[in-house]
């Protein structure tokens, strides 16, 4: 009996410190190992797809975990999936495909997570970067449900739209309030004298390109033939709900004895050249047109 006193402590402490080595570490996404998660939902956690600058948030992620710290994740150019290592960090924290991420929800049927801005270890929580939540639906459960429904989460809602209106009057009243818009401005030459080309940033083997860059970096390189004198400009723009061009600022920095000469010049292509030989086109968010901003690269030449 006196042995038995003894031996059973004992064997209680085995074995909870055999349980304690053999608890798992890092997070269970082997526990839904082949199941597939396709991104439905993306958001800001204000529950809005827009932010200030007019960049939606669009969901376009598709994977499915192989085991706890491996993912196999699709890419939409080359329609294959190519896999990462998932590294778990603490808590419910992980990095895969190069960016962090917050694990809020995991089952067989969804999985949320809140991506995370990270600088040298320490997350950014003030950052934009740290206030997107991405939700997964299992492709089981999508085929399950009301597929049009589903596709739903994905777009703008009421709320955006309320959001959009808002910000359209403000730009209205303050050029300075204007945003990138959905739809990018057109610009088309209607005559012989200027060409004008969108530029469009191409993907290379190592570097891909974010499909946001045509309309949050919208950017036109015009050229304006039999000009006065040879000369380049870099500058932004503003461009009206109603197409209507006004030079905004030079992008290349200016000497503060030259800067009101060499605006004065920006603004007189603007207002002679460009207004005139251009045919323009607003830019629109929800389909709404508004005031925004555009990159001009303008190359004057004579011949």
């Amino acid at each position: 009996m006196i042995r038995l006193r003894f031996y059973l402590p004992l064997l209680l402490i085995l074995l909870c410190f055999s349980c304690k080595k053999s608890r798992r570490h890092g997070l269970p996404f082997g526990d839904f190992k082949g199941t597939h998660f396709t991104e439905v939902q993306r958001i800001y956690t204000n529950g809005l797809k827009f932010d200030k600058q007019g960049y939606q948030l669009e969901p376009s992620w598709k994977l499915f975990f192989v085991s706890d710290d491996s993912v196999n994740v699709f890419s939409p150019t080359t329609k294959r999936y190519y896999g990462f290592h998932v590294y778990f960090d603490h808590d419910s924290i992980f990095n895969m495909v190069d960016a962090w991420f917050k694990l809020k929800k995991l089952t067989a049927d969804s999985m949320v997570v809140q991506a995370l801005r990270v600088e040298k270890k320490i997350i950014k929580d003030d950052d934009e970067g740290s206030k997107v939540v991405l939700t997964f639906y299992s492709d089981k459960y999508i085929k399950s449900h009301d597929t049009t429904k589903v596709a739903a989460m994905g777009f703008p809602n009421k709320r955006d739209t309320a959001y959009i209106i808002k910000r359209i009057k403000e730009a209205s009243v303050n050029p300075d309030s204007s945003f990138a818009a959905r739809e990018p401005v057109i610009l088309k030459s209607n005559s012989p004298k200027i060409t004008v080309e969108k530029v469009i940033h191409e993907p290379t083997p190592i570097e891909d390109v974010d499909v946001s860059d045509a309309y949050i970096a919208a950017e036109y390189n015009i050229t304006i033939h039999k000009a006065y004198e040879a000369f380049s400009y870099i500058m932004y723009v503003y461009v009206d709900d109603k197409g209507k061009m006004t030079f905004r600022n030079s992008v290349v920095p200016l000497m503060p004895e030259f800067k009101a000469s060499y605006e004065q010049v920006m603004r007189g292509i603007v207002n002679g050249y460009l207004m005139h030989y251009l045919d323009i086109t607003p830019g629109k968010t929800l389909g709404i047109p508004h005031t925004t901003y555009i990159l001009l690269n303008v190359e004057g030449k004579v011949d």
